[in-house]
């Protein structure tokens, strides 16, 4: 298999496409399929149309991103593409859906059942808590182990005229509310988790919670306050500030969980975060620098390509809040994946990550975390 990525930040989206374009025919000449992330102020009707005009095939997809990776460097406005060639036996299929229901999770974990033996990119539209859910919903119904074999995000974005573009983008279809899968054949693959925080002081046990607001802990103390404690000395505070200290979730009814929950909002009486918390589950407040983060990034990548030598194909869904987190050294990531892989990198700054579970019994869905995959045709 072959990578390569490219860029362009033009104003019009399809003089991004024709200038990407030229530079695929120089570099690659042909590809079997196209990876697009796309900056969110690109008009919404153009992006099938256009790159169906311009590179003539359906053998893509394309979602939105505020900020992609391409190799050592970070997009911060324009599209960039993954460009893939296969030169043995490699295949990718589609599988998507665009409604977020019990009856549409139960079909795509039929589907991940029945191609268990295939490497699972999974990209989602934002729609909030929902897509959470969904993969909750999946998870129960995974019937294989280890689950090893899939990764994702949910894309990102903004509004614009009062719609959150965080859209997926495949064929004639725009999925505002869903999910796309590609599915690669004929290929080893490995994921890894990237946390980074560590946990720090008392153990609180969630004793009311609903999705993912959180409302008491240990004897009815209410949370909210404890949050709002943290920022009281603090002239105009920010909620990012937050983002330093996540709860790190530790342990739930059935295995051992390590998964990071990110603070969205603080009410009155309760703490909205990124995604669901559930009664009955322990967590402590964590901590990390960017130096924490990225020698997490680096533990990862080196037990990745022990598993996995001379990969052909690097990916990275890494959480916004990580982003803020790492402040001026974003790029310190993807440098980390780049020279450990010593291939092509791809990816995107993610509204949450999807992932196996620590002991890949489940599949859940991460804040903060930063997922790198690697992959090899066979």
């Amino acid at each position: 298999m072959i990578t390569r990525s490219f860029s362009s930040n033009k104003k019009s989206f399809l003089y991004c496409l024709e200038e990407i374009k030229e530079q695929i025919e120089i570099k690659c000449r042909t590809f079997d399929f196209l990876i697009f992330s796309i900056h969110p102020s690109y008009p919404v009707n153009d992006i099938n149309r256009s790159i169906k005009k311009v590179f003539k095939t359906d053998n893509f997809i394309a979602f939105h991103a505020i900020d992609s990776f391409m190799d050592n460097e970070i997009l911060e406005e324009g599209v960039g593409v993954y460009v893939i060639k296969f030169e043995r036996k490699g295949e990718i299929n589609k599988f998507y859906i665009d409604e977020f229901n019990k009856i549409n999770a139960f079909k795509t974990a039929q589907y991940l059942n029945e191609n268990k033996d295939k490497f699972h990119l999974i990209f989602a539209a934002h729609k909030d808590i929902k897509v959470n859910n969904f993969i909750e919903n999946i998870s129960k119904e995974l019937n294989y182990y280890p689950i090893n074999n899939i990764a994702g995000g949910v894309a990102s974005g903004y509004k614009i005229n009062n719609e959150l573009r965080t859209m997926l983008f495949v064929s004639d279809k725009i999925i505002k509310e869903g999910i796309i899968i590609l599915s690669f054949e004929n290929v080893k693959g490995e994921v890894g988790i990237s946390l980074g925080y560590t946990p720090y002081g008392i153990t609180y046990k969630i004793t009311k919670a609903k999705d993912n607001k959180l409302y008491l802990v240990d004897e009815g103390k209410s949370f909210s306050y404890m949050i709002k404690k943290l920022l009281k000395n603090i002239e105009n505070p920010d909620i990012r500030y937050l983002w330093y200290v996540p709860i790190y979730v530790l342990t739930d009814k059935n295995s051992y969980v390590s998964a990071i929950r990110t603070v969205k909002n603080i009410k009155e009486n309760c703490v909205e975060f990124f995604a669901n918390v559930k009664e009955g589950h322990c967590f402590k407040l964590s901590f990390a620098t960017y130096n924490e983060l990225l020698a997490s990034n680096e533990k990862i990548a080196n037990k990745l390509i022990k598993k996995l030598n001379n990969p052909e194909f690097s990916f990275n869904f890494s959480c916004i809040a990580r982003q803020y987190v790492l402040e001026e050294h974003q790029k310190d990531e993807i440098n980390i994946y780049t020279k450990t892989f010593n291939t092509h990198l791809f990816g995107f700054f993610t509204f949450g990550e999807i992932a196996p579970g620590i002991k890949y019994k489940k599949l859940m869905f991460y804040n903060n975390t930063s997922i790198p995959l690697i992959m090899k045709e066979i």
